[in-house]
């Protein structure tokens, strides 16, 4: 599967993430839980929901490995939006231009 240009990025989350990452969707991303979570939506079935979607588990290896996607913890998502934030806010405008 190729990516395409209006291909949306959703990050998985299997608990409930700290408030301030919801800041990721000021960025475009879409955020979602697999348990019950204020203000996201709750997927049951991931797999199906990730399709045509390129994803990223957040807190599970072994999900994430199922459904052959990336894995990340919460400390990195913490350091990408502190990326986006600063210096990386330059460079991701550019490329989504």
């Amino acid at each position: 599967m190729g990516v395409r240009a209006d291909m949306s990025f959703v990050f998985v989350f299997t608990e409930c993430p700290p408030g301030h990452l919801l800041a990721l969707r000021q960025w475009g991303f879409h955020i979602v839980a697999t348990v019950d979570c204020p203000g996201l939506e709750k997927v049951v079935d991931v797999k199906s929901y990730i399709r045509d979607k390129f994803a990223v588990v957040v807190g599970d290896k072994g999900l994430a490995e199922e459904l052959r996607v990336g894995a990340v913890d919460v400390g990195e998502v913490e350091e990408f939006l502190r990326w986006l934030s600063g210096e990386g806010a330059r460079l991701f405008k550019a490329a989504l231009q």
